[in-house]
């Protein structure tokens, strides 16, 4: 049994979904009555940020969630991994355990292993977290998980990760590929890696 695991978010951190959900964002834009965001000029923002700006009611985000979750399912097998991240997944593996903890769904998540050879890598995958109830979600797996492992880590790509963590008290690596820039990242994390490799090491140095 391994004394360390790594939990990693999906989306923006092992899954190359930024421009496919970008796209499926704006393109239900006047459906759902929201504004349209260019989502490229405003990577330094937070998602909670993102949501004023578009003007997306607090009490649509549940319903939206639901109905993006579905139809990125629909579209799960053109996702396509960051370079890289699939041989740091299976070399990290030698040394810790590895897990999922991710907004998206299980079909989707469950797809992109699937399709990329990563099914029997992941250990604990916990989906359908709430946009705005990260924080919760790791609370709950740090209970879980603390029963076999002394130590836990996560990965994640936005700054709601990184608040996320710090109201559990856990320690986060942060990749600059994803949903925010690497100047939004380190303005409230150290550790920021620029690629797969370098994220494996970290790990490695941290667990």
């Amino acid at each position: 049994m391994q004394s360390s695991i790594v939990l990693f978010d999906f989306d923006g951190t092992l899954a190359d979904t930024f421009e496919s959900g970008a796209r499926l964002i704006n393109q239900f834009a006047e459906q759902f009555g929201y504004s349209k965001i260019d989502f490229a000029k405003h990577k330094d923002h937070s998602a909670r940020q993102l949501v004023k700006l578009s003007g997306v009611k607090w009490w649509q985000i549940p319903r939206l969630v639901r109905f993006f979750r579905r139809e990125s399912s629909k579209r799960a097998d053109e996702i396509k991994p960051f370079n890289g991240v699939v041989e740091m997944v299976r070399q990290l593996s030698q040394h810790c355990d590895v897990g999922i903890l991710s907004t998206n769904s299980a079909e989707t998540v469950g797809k992109f292993l699937t399709n990329n050879a990563l099914d029997s890598y992941f250990c604990y995958i916990k989906t359908n977290v709430p946009l705005f109830g990260k924080s919760r979600a790791l609370r709950r797996a740090v209970r879980f998980l603390h029963r076999n492992y002394t130590f836990i880590l996560y990965v994640g790509d936005e700054i709601r990760d990184i608040e996320a963590c710090r109201k559990v008290g856990l320690d986060i690596i942060s990749v600059s590929w994803g949903f925010n820039s690497r100047e939004a990242l380190l303005a409230s994390n150290n550790n920021v890696a620029d690629s797969a490799d370098q994220l494996g090491a970290m790990i490695l140095q941290t667990i």
